[in-house]
């Protein structure tokens, strides 16, 4: 407990830390005397603090804020139209002076630059996070973390429980829908047993109901539980801590989760921060970034990592993982198949 108390902890620091640089860099044109890069960043909608995906994406921007002086606002949006304001107001304000990247961090805002009219300058550029869409206007580029092979890597690790269930917060989200495929692939290989999928909402919200996905969590006995449901994930987490006797194991997402519930063995870690760092550098150097790319298991942006906690608190329902080597021999064995999943798919 002292550990996960230190973990949120830092999660608040940094926090903290976000509002410490809204405050001191506005959404107000830089002045003429000021040379410096600039750096606009479009936080998600849901926001930060939910101690996973979009924290440790601000953990990368803040490493890269911290070592190279860019004149930097950050925008935290509460709508769609806040987000379509933002990105006008930055085109009108940046379209002179020194270079300027708008980082849009959330692929919902696919369909505010699908609409809107960007006329870019030469000096201005925008990154999408995470979109695989091709239809973006010119001058925007974007980036994806291919899901499917480290899911169906899971879904391989988890294929001995007698059952597999995916909490996800909406259905029809490419990132997500990937997850799924490649979670169920892996579990339903070689066996007649079949993945239950549950969805927390029809829209984005979803991604911020713990609540739901605590209440969920709790009508599932014992089956290996796959969380893609962003914050909600957190509710998640916190029913298999809280529960005593409670029989279900939980794989961690995006992060290093393993301090959140003694049920869970390993975490589905996405290196979005590394990632988004090095993009950010990129810009900083001047290098020309590709329109699209996507990145996978086979680029180190994606990988499980094992829970060092697991063993020491667990109590064994199971027989199968009984071994403490159970889930590396796993991760060993299963790792050259995904990857060659993964490809298939990503061919496809």
């Amino acid at each position: 407990m002292a550990k996960l108390i230190r973990f949120i902890f830092q999660r608040l620091l940094l926090f903290t830390l976000v509002l410490s640089v809204n405050t001191s860099c506005s959404d107000e044109p830089a002045s003429d005397a000021d040379t410096r890069l600039r750096l606009t960043v479009v936080t998600s909608i849901s926001g930060l603090g939910d101690m996973g995906y979009n924290d440790n994406m601000m953990s990368g921007i803040m490493r890269f804020y911290e070592h190279h002086d860019v004149n930097m606002s950050l925008i935290r949006p509460n709508s769609l139209d806040e987000v379509q304001q933002a990105i006008q107001n930055w085109q009108e304000s940046t379209k002179e002076g020194p270079r300027s990247l708008l980082l849009l961090a959330d692929n919902a805002y696919e369909p505010v630059l699908e609409n809107s009219s960007l006329a870019l300058a030469p000096q201005q550029q925008v990154l999408l996070v995470e979109s695989k869409n091709t239809r973006l206007p010119e001058g925007v580029c974007t980036f994806n973390i291919n899901r499917y092979g480290i899911s169906y890597l899971a879904g391989c690790m988890a294929r001995k429980h007698q059952e597999a269930c995916v909490i996800a917060a909406m259905p029809d989200n490419p990132i997500l829908e990937e997850a799924v495929k490649g979670y169920t692939d892996g579990y339903q290989t070689d066996n007649d047993k079949k993945v239950k999928v549950i969805y927390l909402a029809d829209d984005t919200s979803g991604f911020n109901m713990p609540d739901s996905a605590y209440r969920v969590t709790g009508t599932i006995d014992n089956a290996f539980i796959f969380p893609l449901a962003g914050g909600s994930n957190n509710g998640i987490y916190k029913y298999s801590r809280e529960t005593p006797f409670y029989m279900s194991l939980v794989a961690g997402m995006d992060a290093d989760c393993s301090l959140f519930s003694s049920r869970i063995p390993f975490s589905v870690v996405i290196y979005i921060d590394r990632l988004l760092e090095n993009y950010l550098v990129a810009w900083y150097e001047g290098q020309e970034f590709e329109p699209f790319r996507t990145y996978g298991m086979d680029s180190g942006m994606a990988d499980i990592i094992m829970s060092p906690v697991f063993y020491k608190y667990l109590e064994i329902w199971e027989e199968y993982y009984g071994d403490v080597e159970y889930w590396n021999n796993a991760y060993r064995k299963y790792k050259d198949e995904a990857l060659e999943k993964e490809m298939s798919y990503v061919a496809n």
